[in-house]
């Protein structure tokens, strides 16, 4: 089947290939796991998103190939908590319960169980319209159930070839310090008081693991078919899950991918202790947020969310930015005005999707824009070539429009609706959906230029003789024709300086001072239009009246 998928000219996005890769690799599969995960040690932000996103598109890129796909993603939840990051509340009760397992760090927030739950529930709502649905797994739960033991047993009896692996890693990297003989593969925490300050003992039996906690002296001889508080080390709990899961895709960042790093000893310990395979894997760069310096990072307080960005960016949208790169390539999360651009790339990708094929080269290009606008979808819905696309108003005159009618998304819409642009639910709906992040942008990050508001009062302006001419002429169109449309209006702006030394560029600024308050705005034949002639009258005449 993936020979024939595999020339569909469809097929042609970076995730594809992945997905055809990962096929070659592990052939055979009656499930093809793929997997994701991270740490919930402080705000799980869009940068991680990054891998969810990308172990998504891939998972449907081998569902279209015709293959059952598991998307599972672990929530490292039984991980040390280290570090209290910046800007939360009650950093007093998180300092007091470090070194301890994030899933047993209390909510500073009162929300949740515990620190982990919070971290977790915010970044399980916020993916949800994105049309991401994996099995969430907390690694917490498993290790505590015993899941794991055999696997930490293994290790345990192996750990000579496990330190063999790791320090041929070190020497590769040019560490100075190698492990011990007699290092263990195991991490955990006290019973007692929770804490990760653990001197282990193992004798023949590797099931059976004896601890002393330097913080308390708790001295305690753990089962591990029973479960309990002992895990292994990150470097030997991400192959022991491979081999456990089953997993035949997973990303990881550029930190875990140079030469000697965590992807690396991780295949040599899955093949060597655990007789698995790695899975097929590509690395993805950073995500940063425009004009910030560095990686994003939770520990560091102020991050940027999925929720964040779905603030502004359609979950349509949002997806189609991560879809539109490829994974080793790094970009920027914008707030800025380019805001309007991503916008307008987007309703060009989407317009071009939907376009006949024509039987040229430019096909291609078609092809990819279906592709990506598939992938990009929540619903992962396919475009046909040459149907219509829905009516979306382009964010930038939406923003223009939005602010004539002070935010009123209803107004909005009607404004669209009585042009003829809208035509049906679907594109109402589309509508108020980017009307509502455009409205967001507005109040909270477009730059002040921008942003105007239509004056609640009228100020009165002094005049001059031509302006006041000008401007009398104005309101008289207004008052005479209170039903104008903006096309009709457009040819009496070309004749309302006539028999003055002014011209349009120099008189606008006046009639925009009077309605917004600022030299210059949208067009003002949208602007007054849309608002109304009645109130932009209110608005122009006081100040011909006070020359009365």
């Amino acid at each position: 089947m993936d020979g024939k998928r595999s020339a569909d000219p469809h097929l042609n996005h970076w995730a594809d290939q992945a997905a055809a890769k990962t096929l070659r690799e592990h052939p055979g599969r009656e499930v093809y796991t793929v997997a994701a995960g991270i740490t919930p040690s402080g705000v799980v932000h869009v940068g991680n998103f990054r891998e969810v996103i990308t172990v998504d598109l891939v998972a449907r890129a081998l569902r279209d190939r015709g293959v059952e796909v598991r998307f599972i993603y672990s929530w490292d939840d039984f991980d040390v908590f280290r570090k209290v990051p910046e800007g939360m509340p009650q950093p007093e009760l998180l300092a007091e319960n470090l070194r301890k397992s994030i899933v047993d760090v209390p909510d500073p927030y009162g929300d949740h169980p515990s620190y982990a739950d919070h971290n977790i529930a915010a970044f399980e709502a916020s993916i949800e319209p994105l049309g991401i649905q994996p099995e969430f797994i907390r690694q917490s739960q498993r290790y505590r159930a015993g899941a794991y033991a055999d696997g930490i047993a293994e290790a345990l009896r192996r750990r000579a070839e496990i330190v063999a692996i790791l320090n041929r890693a070190r020497e590769a990297t040019g560490a100075r310090t190698m492990l011990a003989d007699d290092w263990l593969p195991l991490a955990g925490f006290c019973s007692a008081c929770g804490r990760d300050e653990l001197d282990f003992e193992v004798g023949d039996d590797p099931y059976n693991v004896a601890y002393t906690c330097r913080s308390c002296a708790h001295h305690e001889l753990v089962d591990l078919r029973e479960g309990g508080d002992l895990k292994l080390p990150w470097r030997i709990d991400w192959p022991m899950r491979w081999a456990f899961e089953g997993v035949c895709f997973e990303p990881g960042g550029k930190d875990h991918s140079s030469a000697g790093g965590s992807f690396d000893t991780a295949k040599g310990v899955v093949k060597a202790i655990y007789g698995g395979f790695a899975p097929s894997y590509v690395g993805y760069d950073f995500v940063r947020i425009k004009g910030r310096a560095g990686k994003i990072s939770s520990s560091a307080g102020s991050v940027v969310t999925v929720g964040d960005c779905l603030e502004i960016y359609e979950p349509e949208v949002l997806r189609w930015i991560f879809v539109s790169y490829r994974p080793n390539t790094e970009f920027q999360i914008s707030f800025d005005l380019d805001v309007i651009k991503i916008y307008e790339d987007f309703d060009r990708t989407r317009r071009l999707a939907h376009e006949p094929d024509s039987g040229a080269k430019s096909d291609k290009k078609r092809q990819a824009a279906r592709r990506a606008m598939e992938l990009a979808s929540p619903e992962h819905r396919r475009i046909e070539a040459g149907t219509p696309p829905p009516y979306v108003p382009p964010f930038r005159h939406l923003s223009m429009i939005l602010q004539i009618h002070d935010g009123d998304i209803d107004g909005t819409i009607g404004y669209y609706a009585a042009a003829g642009e809208i035509t049906s639910d679907e594109e109402r709906e589309l509508c108020r959906q980017r009307a509502v992040c455009a409205w967001r942008w507005i109040t909270t990050y477009a730059p002040e230029e921008f942003c105007y508001r239509i004056r609640e009062e009228a100020v009165v302006n002094p005049l001059n003789d031509e302006e006041a001419t000008v401007l009398g002429r104005l309101v008289s169109l207004l008052r005479d024709q209170p039903e104008i449309t903006e096309k009709g209006m457009v040819p009496h702006m070309k004749t309302l300086t006539e028999g003055t030394d002014l011209d349009n560029q120099s008189f606008l600024p006046v009639v925009y001072e009077l309605l917004i308050g600022r030299p210059k705005g949208p067009k003002i034949t949208t602007l007054v239009t849309t608002m109304g002639t009645a109130r932009a009258i209110a608005l122009l005449e006081p100040s011909l009246q006070a020359r009365v």
